[in-house]
């Protein structure tokens, strides 16, 4: 999309760990597979994975002495977003904007502990912290808004049908473990950019296109016409997907300290790439399509990000979900958007799941021009 401001932007987008070539942090190797998906214990990967995404968008905020961004999310991106919010918001001006949001589901089976980041009042309790809590200061019972609260369920339930019928029974466990089936679905992910790249272009651009409803379609033949424009989709899906190389390396150090890079320089072939990765110590290298699968299937209160409690209250959360979206409903656009204040949801008219990320409503980019010079002036107002 086109996008013009009257002050200098810069657009970030992070690599999660293991995607597109980049490095993983390690994974508990005493993970039991079978272990029930209840039990916070049992996401402990899928935890550091969000930390590690997380800690890596620090640094590049400092690689780039930006002290304080935007967040600009789509699809599975949302978790990523609301837990660096919640994680760092001193890195943070307040401003999320949400395309096609992934939502978490809430299990009523777990006790909501969740750890609220407003430290503006005190109590007198003893705090524990574990591996299984993620780190955080969790004290059962307490009301104080340092520690952990506890959460009725009821007030948090998710809609029972807001996501699609292969998310529900995939959640519930019937396709499998999710370790198992994360892995199957990262492996065939990785695949995509090969699938891109050898199947007839047509047949890439009219698999995306069904997809799409009637006005979109036109939205991407205008974009994308006759088979020149299809060959032009191709290679940008392909592109999209492809763990190609990087001039632009940022370092980043993993839970125990070892440092974090992309594996091999990017222009050697496989053998040189994992030479280089176990020189360099890099762990679970291309893996990050299956953390990415696991974090989805999981409950917030196994994640630790309960939206109502865990997203500190933002300046403005803005956001766009497409009205004929059968991956996630709009009734789980609805239900994020009650979970928060400061939620202003726009159910864009026709807009399906893949259409809303590929072409932008129009006030999508007027909003992005209005926080960019928003925070422009605020960030020389703080500055001074």
């Amino acid at each position: 999309p086109h996008f013009e401001c009257d002050t200098d932007v810069l657009f970030l987008c992070v690599n999660r760990p293991g995607k597109c070539g980049t490095s993983s942090p390690p994974r508990n190797r005493n993970h039991d597979n079978n272990a029930a998906s209840s039990s916070s214990s049992s996401c402990n990967d899928e935890r550091r994975h969000i930390r590690t995404s997380c800690d890596d968008v620090v640094a590049i905020l400092d690689r780039h002495d930006v002290r304080r961004a935007n967040l600009l999310y789509m699809c599975a991106g949302s978790t990523f977003a609301y837990s660096f919010a919640s994680r760092y918001p001193n890195r943070t001006t307040g401003h999320i904007v949400g395309i096609a949001s992934w939502v978490l589901r809430s299990d009523p089976s777990s006790e909501v502990v969740s750890n609220c980041n407003d430290a503006t009042t005190t109590a007198t309790a003893t705090a524990t912290t574990s591996e299984e809590d993620d780190g955080k200061e969790v004290v059962r019972g307490s009301t104080s808004k340092n520690f952990a609260v506890v959460v009725d369920n009821a007030t948090i339930a998710t809609p029972q049908y807001m996501h699609s019928l292969a998310h529900r029974m995939a959640m519930s466990g019937y396709l499998g473990p999710k370790r198992l089936l994360s892995s199957l679905v990262g492996g065939i992910a990785g695949s995509a950019a090969s699938i891109f790249g050898y199947a007839p272009p047509s047949f890439v651009a009219n698999a995306i296109r069904s997809e799409m409803s009637n006005d979109e379609r036109i939205a991407f033949d205008e974009r994308f016409p006759n088979e020149d424009g299809a060959s032009e989709f191709a290679m940008l899906m392909k592109w999209i997907h492809d763990d190609g190389g990087y001039d632009d390396e940022v370092g980043a150090r993993d839970a125990n300290g070892d440092e974090r890079r992309r594996c091999g320089s990017g222009g050697g072939d496989d053998a040189d790439d994992a030479d280089a990765a176990e020189r360099d110590g890099v762990h679970d290298a291309g893996d990050g399509n299956a953390r990415d699968c696991a974090v989805c299937l999981s409950a917030q209160q196994e994640l630790g990000l309960v939206y109502r409690t865990d997203v500190p209250i933002q300046r403005r959360i803005l956001l766009w979900h497409g009205e004929h979206d059968r991956m996630i409903s709009v009734s789980g656009a609805d239900y994020l958007a009650s979970m928060m204040p400061n939620v202003t949801l726009t159910r864009v008219r026709g807009g399906t799941h893949q259409g809303v990320m590929f072409f932008f409503p129009e006030d999508v980019m007027e909003a992005l021009n209005r926080i960019s010079r928003e925070t422009a002036v605020w960030n020389m107002e703080v500055s001074c």
